[in-house]
């Protein structure tokens, strides 16, 4: 800690940064940025972490309030990690979200005026979400869940969470009381003891069905019985599992998942097309705003489209959703279990005009002789697209590239490079997940000629 700066400071809040984390200058002209704090706000802030360049700090007390803060609904907002905004007016999150989009279009795209529209609001802030997961863990040497608090491992345990759905809510409280008289241990990440590490709970909008899957660092009889229980208790819960994870690492599941009872997958549904969802699927969390951002993608491809790519297919539902308006369709997806899920969902809506290919995106112009296509649709994870894919998309010169993106600053630096060659005509941000500092967009860049 720097010896020259108070422990507990006073500053004003210039902006909102990423993290929920409010931005302040020190006297020095260092960044400071501030847990909990909103822009405009004159705060008192404990210093916990001072470097060369910024520092990081608590908030002490709100000395002038932002008029845009709220009264939290969730009783664990200070504590708990999950939430960036509970205590911010949800007007004021939606214009931080659609702001941040087009500043990184300026700042790292050098698109002078670039095409954003307004940013499509969440229907509701509130149980949003269809897959939660949880660590195992003992408050006052009782078994409870919950979640991390920010930037640490411990553990705010959690009798409900207000961004889940009421369901996935409901077994907060539910699943330690009826695990609790088996005796099974948590795990404890100090010495690598302990049976209990996580547990992983999804839900179907659908048809409310439910897969609840145990993530264990060994097999354990008694984990058959308490299967058994929760399906008898619970009739919504269709299929329970277990993951073994005995390896000594902050990564959440282990490479063998194997089911105790029931089923083992969920059907859910998008834009009136079926999905199989698993234990491990890669699945939309807000399958409700996700049917917007798909909805604006498949807006942007043309009526009998002759030959689609869809690019990080995951389990094919952009492919399965755009099938109706192309001739052919052929989706990359590098994950092998997510390509064979894939697979299954274009047989589960009977379609004819869908390929998989489950190889790297990067070797895809390489070692696959595809048709060239008219229209390429592409949803990467946040590290955004490989630069070598960009190259192949730009000698391939589709009619239009969609890129759905979970990043702006990566989205931003892929339109910088495809710019010389596409024309960007518009980005429509949308608020796929609610109280938290992630923002989704779809893009349409145009061939020029």
């Amino acid at each position: 800690m720097d010896t020259t700066l108070p422990k507990e400071i006073e500053v004003q809040i210039d902006r909102m940064g990423q993290n929920g984390q409010g931005i302040a200058y020190l006297p020095d002209g260092r960044i400071f940025f501030v847990d909990g704090a909103l822009p405009g706000e004159r705060v008192r802030a404990q210093l916990t972490q001072v470097k060369s360049q910024y520092a990081r700090g608590t908030l002490n007390q709100v000395l002038q309030a932002s008029p845009s803060r709220i009264e939290s609904g969730c009783y664990y907002f200070e504590q708990c990690g999950g939430c960036a905004f509970q205590h911010w007016d949800y007007q004021q999150e939606l214009q931080y979200k659609e702001n941040w989009v087009r500043q990184a279009l300026k700042r790292i795209g050098k698109v002078d005026a670039p095409p954003v529209e307004q940013i499509v609001a969440a229907p509701s802030a509130d149980h949003y979400r269809n897959k939660g997961q949880f660590p195992w863990g003992y408050v006052d040497g009782k078994l409870r869940l919950g979640l991390y608090q920010s930037r640490s491992h411990e553990l705010v345990p959690l009798d409900n969470c207000l961004i889940q759905d009421h369901a996935i809510s409901e077994m907060l409280e539910d699943l330690p009381r009826l695990v609790a008289p088996y005796r099974l241990s948590a795990y404890d990440e100090s010495t690598g003891k302990g049976l209990l590490r996580h547990v992983l709970i999804r839900t179907s909008k659908w048809s409310h069905d439910m897969l609840v899957l145990f993530v264990v660092t060994k097999q354990e009889p008694r984990l058959k019985n308490i299967a058994e229980e929760l399906r008898r208790q619970y009739p919504h819960i269709a299929g329970v599992g277990i993951n073994i994870n005995a390896e000594r690492t902050n990564r959440i599941l282990g490479t063998h998942t194997e089911l105790l009872a029931g089923a083992s997958t969920i059907i859910d549904k998008i834009l009136d097309m079926s999905f199989y969802v698993s234990f491990e699927s890669f699945f939309q969390v807000n399958p409700e705003q996700v049917s917007t951002l798909y909805q604006l993608a498949l807006k942007h491809v043309p009526e009998n489209a002759k030959i689609v790519w869809d690019l990080y297919a995951g389990v094919g539902t952009l492919a399965t959703l755009m099938s109706p308006k192309s001739q052919a369709v052929y989706a990359i997806e590098i994950n092998p279990q997510a390509a064979a899920d894939a697979k299954k969902n274009f047989a589960l809506n009977h379609l004819s005009n869908v390929s998989i290919i489950a190889a790297p995106v990067e070797e895809i112009a390489t070692r696959h002789q595809l048709p060239n296509p008219e229209v390429v649709v592409m949803d990467p994870p946040r590290k955004g697209v490989d630069a070598s894919v960009l190259q192949t998309l730009k000698q391939l010169a589709p009619e239009r590239i969609i890129y759905v993106s979970c990043n702006p600053d990566t989205l931003a630096r892929d339109i910088a490079l495809l710019r010389p060659d596409y024309e960007l005509q518009s980005v429509t941000p949308v608020d796929m997940f609610p109280r938290t500092d992630h923002v989704e967009s779809c893009s349409l860049l145009i061939k020029k000629h």
